[in-house]
């Protein structure tokens, strides 16, 4: 059975095996990102660039892709890659603290179980085989406007100079996004069933701790790596819609709505598995908040004897009582702040942020930077709109 200072939800599953029967890793056999990422993009995107550079030489007028298929091949796919990397080393430290720091005390043989039974999913073959199977079938429903489908390509196949780029599109690079994106949506299921089953061990959070999460909050930093796999999701939502601006007249401000519903979807997406140990937390609380509601009593009736009631403050200066009485209430204030969520703003934020960032752009069709930035100066001066 392997350690749980071992785990990695990323460094297994036959994608993996096959990256490194191709050796395309470190000598340490760690994955070597950027040469898989410059693989992927040339593999997806370069045959569709180069059919595109001759068929415009062939034809003699200007034939481009659209905004959707580029931000797909050159930015999502290296995002949805990257996400890997950062799920590997942040699940990876996550697992080795929950252990070395004894957060499930007295259970070890419950917590190598459950890692065991993670990486026995992670490493299975048919839900990567089966991923791919959907993927190749959507991705002709996509790129062969099938069923009604809204055709995401469409230079692709109005322009008979991009036939060949047409199937290549089809059968490769459409599929390989989608399998990538599919394997990054497989992982987290992963990972939020190993956490919900982490959550039924006797946890044993700490209320006082600093982190005002019980000691719990870094479970939230695997959903940090998994903002990557959100932004390559929002970045292919904004090509699309980018499209549609450009080629059928959509106004920005009509999709509003629907940026935001992408934005909190995403937070939910990335923090709800974190929500996991939330009872433990709420009881953790709630036992800080009696115990250091007893010790707060009974130290204050003391110190009330003894400074107030009693009256002898001879020895006043010097005493530690004072301070005491300080750290007692800042301790408290630490239990009352005390989060039932293992993560903060800031994480959340970043999430966010990840998951809006890719869609700024399409709001510039519309209203260039410049013209933007200069309306923003022009009401800071106090200039007429």
């Amino acid at each position: 059975m392997r350690e749980a200072s071992g785990f990695s939800l990323i460094d297994g599953g036959p994608l993996t095996a096959l990256l490194r029967r191709m050796r395309w890793t470190f000598h340490d056999g760690r994955i070597d990102y950027l040469h898989t990422c410059v693989m992927f993009v040339a593999v997806a995107w370069g045959p569709l660039f180069l059919a595109s550079v001759f068929g415009r030489l062939m034809s003699g007028h200007s034939i481009t892709l659209d905004v959707g298929v580029h931000v797909r091949l050159l930015l999502a796919i290296p995002l949805l890659l990257r996400a890997d990397v950062s799920l590997h080393a942040r699940t990876r430290t996550v697992v080795a603290r929950f252990r070395a720091d004894r957060w499930a005390p007295g259970q070890t043989e419950q917590l190598d179980a459950i890692v065991a039974r993670t990486l026995r999913l992670r490493d299975a073959v048919y839900p990567e085989v089966a991923l791919l199977v959907v993927a190749v079938v959507a991705s002709q429903f996509v790129a062969w406007n099938l069923g009604g489908v809204q055709l995401v390509a469409r230079r692709l196949t109005m322009d008979r100079e991009l036939v060949v780029a047409r199937w290549w599109y089809a059968l490769v690079a459409l599929p390989m996004f989608q399998f990538l994106a599919y394997r990054a949506l497989w992982r987290w299921v992963t990972w939020t069933r190993m956490l919900w089953r982490l959550s039924r061990l006797r946890l044993a959070p700490v209320a006082t701790h600093p982190d005002l999460a019980g000691g719990l909050e870094f479970l939230s930093w695997p959903s940090l790596g998994f903002a990557y796999a959100i932004a390559a999701l929002a970045a292919t939502q904004a090509g699309v819609w980018a499209d549609q601006v450009l080629r059928l007249g959509v106004k920005v401000t009509d999709l509003k709505a629907y940026a935001l519903v992408f934005v909190v979807a995403g937070v939910v997406v990335a923090l709800g598995p974190t929500l996991a140990v939330s009872g433990h937390l709420w009881r953790c609380r709630y036992q800080g908040l009696f115990d250091y509601g007893t010790l707060a009593a009974s130290y204050t009736r003391q110190f009330q004897e003894r400074w107030f009631t009693s009256r002898h403050r001879n020895d006043l200066l010097g005493t530690a009582d004072i301070q005491s009485l300080a750290d007692l209430a800042n301790g408290f204030n630490v239990v009352d702040k005390m989060r039932i969520w293992p993560f903060g703003l800031r994480t959340a934020s970043t999430i966010a942020f990840a998951a809006l960032l890719p869609m700024l752009p399409v709001a510039l069709i519309q209203m260039p930077l410049t013209e933007l930035l200069s309306k923003l100066a022009g009401t800071m001066l106090g200039k007429p709109g």
